[in-house]
């Protein structure tokens, strides 16, 4: 339980440094040139949001999982970076 636990920290971790990283090139590329749209190229993959109404109770639950290539990046980052803490 406590390794699996060390697995999504470092993958949040690494997501959130890859969305920081994808914005901050975004500012320094400008829109429309080939390095912005390698950037921003990405997948999309995961359930989409989907409505339960019982009339009393409405749901909607969905997971949808977005990934470039920085921030593919920023999880690898992070798990070099936990697994030089973790020496």
């Amino acid at each position: 339980m406590k390794n699996a636990l060390h697995v999504v920290v470092v993958v949040v971790t690494g997501s959130l440094l890859g969305a920081f990283l994808t914005k901050l090139t975004n500012i320094w590329f400008p829109a429309g040139s080939r390095v912005a749209e390698l950037i921003n190229t990405g997948i999309n993959t995961g359930l989409n949001p989907t409505t339960v109404d019982l009339n009393l109770v409405e749901v909607t639950a969905g997971l949808v999982f977005k990934f470039n290539i920085v921030s593919i990046a920023g999880i690898f980052l992070a798990a070099v970076v936990y697994k030089q803490l973790v020496k």
